[in-house]
């Protein structure tokens, strides 16, 4: 029955998008410019061997962002003039350098500052001076930042240069990038579908050619839904690797030491590595284990699970099968090695260990509806919903949902809680230290707006329970699907393992294709 009513509503809901919107594919203006299509290693060395000036390597994505801009409504604040300013300053040192006027400053050597002179993007709920950081909040509209996240200053202490912040969704607990304060971010490979999130707007201006990366952060997959319904790289680390601070809404301690995770997104696998470390920081990097040291992929040991079995969870897309199937089929060919499949019973309780996790065993809690009232006052949830549907209200309907789910006892939470430990333990027991585990990303094709709400509401989970039970994970793109869709994989290994997902993840961009742009490229 309730396959029948899900069948229903899938045909109109369809029908009404496309009476809607019409043919959204690829409706973006062409890459014009090689530079738009280069990682932002191969930028920051053409740019230290003088092959290209920063000051033309930022003006060309500015430009570029510029003229997405009104198809995708992906940034919130700019710093283009300023940008532009920064550019020629270190343009004007390496010049001197180059003639022998000057040294190199020696907070500008390749080991300091591997991204000199490439600009990046960061989500509008990080902290920077001058910027917006409402979260999509109503209630924080006129908050304008005058701190650095420290993920951020580590960005910029490499040498990159901040363009602009990014959508998010409202309280960045949603995996579509809207609110009332900055309406919605429309999908790059089709204008009617959704980015994700809530790193939605991070995720999507990189797949369009805007930045060639972006920082995001991740408690229940709000790096790797965006990545992957953008069809990029995105790296939920270890947990307590990359600093989270100077984010909104701010984290328990809970938080920030099982579910939530400030990495890197990017198009090319290449990036994460020297992002990663970059947002860590040279402290924190050292906390990972063997991050330099080379992996042969020959010597792991693979596992992959092909769907989470589970009511009101959608079964994995025909497609997405198919793509996953070639990824195993990959590594047991070149490697002459057996990929495990597996089938985890405690897969079945996803959702309640996320849930769980999320308020730490605790009957229920009301920390969201302090959030989208800026932690002022809590929310009152049901006379939001009441005022949504009157349309006088300023929050999202999935907004208010939370609000009200939290809120209601659930005396499972603690055995859940403890669930989630003892499947941590499990998983981590499976892994060891050279174990790789291949999950979905995301079940469907990415969806139309407004269809999460209904159809895919539970879906997250699939990227969830990794933060549930606090691992590292890479989303790797896979090309697109018979709709033009981006199609994904996450590969997932053990605590302190993230260079393992790493390789794997270059291993799978070289053999089975990575990002694949979103518009016409036309060359002049």
């Amino acid at each position: 029955m309730v396959w029948l009513i899900r069948s229903f509503l899938s045909i109109w809901i369809h029908l009404g998008v496309r009476l809607i919107y019409g043919n959204q594919k690829f409706r973006l203006p062409p890459i014009t410019n090689q530079i738009l299509l280069l990682p932002a290693i191969v930028i920051a060395k053409r740019i230290r061997q003088r092959q290209l000036t920063s000051y033309e390597v930022v003006r060309v994505h500015i430009e570029r962002i510029r003229a997405i801009q009104p198809y995708l409504n992906v940034y919130v604040d700019e710093r283009f003039s300023e940008a532009l300013h920064e550019a020629q300053e270190i343009d004007r040192t390496l010049n001197d350098v180059s003639i022998g006027h000057r040294s190199l400053p020696n907070e500008w050597t390749e080991e300091q500052a591997p991204f000199l002179g490439v600009p990046f993007a960061i989500k509008e709920s990080m902290e920077y001076p001058g910027f917006h950081n409402s979260t999509g909040v109503s209630a924080r509209k006129d908050y304008i930042s005058t701190y650095t996240a420290t993920s951020v200053a580590n960005m910029i202490k490499s040498g990159a240069i901040l363009l602009c912040n990014t959508n998010v969704s409202e309280g960045c607990m949603w995996f579509e990038a809207r609110n009332s304060l900055y309406g919605t971010t429309n999908n790059p490979y089709d204008l009617s579908r959704i980015v994700g999130g809530s790193s939605g707007g991070a995720g999507c201006i990189v797949s369009a050619a805007g930045v060639p990366f972006a920082i995001g952060a991740d408690i229940g997959g709000s790096i790797r839904l965006p990545s992957f319904m953008n069809g990029i790289f995105g790296h939920k680390t270890t947990p307590n690797i990359v600093p989270n601070d100077g984010q909104y809404p701010p984290h328990k301690e809970f938080h920030q030491k099982y579910l939530l995770s400030t990495g890197p997104m990017c198009r090319y696998s290449t990036d994460l590595q020297p992002m990663l470390k970059v947002l860590a920081g040279s402290t924190n990097i050292e906390r990972l284990l063997n991050i330099d040291v080379p992996v042969d992929l020959s010597k792991l040991r693979y596992f992959y699970i092909d769907e989470i079995d589970a009511y009101f969870i959608n079964k994995v897309d025909r497609d997405q099968k198919l793509a996953h199937r070639r990824v195993v089929e990959h590594f047991e060919n070149k490697y002459k090695i057996h990929v495990t499949h597996l089938r985890l019973n405690r897969l079945r309780h996803a959702i309640s260990i996320w849930s769980s996790m999320m308020v730490d065993g605790e009957l229920s809690s009301r920390d969201f509806s302090l959030t989208l009232c800026n932690r002022t006052s809590y929310l009152n949830s049901y006379q939001e919903l009441l005022r949504k549907f009157l349309f006088r209200s300023t929050h999202t309907l999935p907004a208010i949902g939370l609000a009200i789910l939290e809120a209601v006892p659930n005396k499972h939470n603690k055995r859940f809680h403890a669930l989630a430990h003892k499947f941590h333990d499990e998983i981590q027991s499976l892994l060891g230290d050279n174990g790789v585990l291949f999950l979905p990303t995301f079940p469907t094709p990415v969806p139309v707006h407004g269809w999460p709400v209904i159809m895919n509401t539970f879906d997250y989970i699939y990227c969830g329970i990794i933060n549930a039970i606090s691992l590292p994970s890479t989303q790797c793109p896979l090309g697109l699907d018979s709709q033009q869709l981006p199609l994904g994989i996450q590969c997932i290994a053990g605590h302190s393992r993230d260079q393992l997902t790493l390789a794997v993840a270059q291993e799978i961009e070289q053999a089975l294709g990575g990002w694949v742009p979103p518009s016409r490229i036309s060359l002049i």
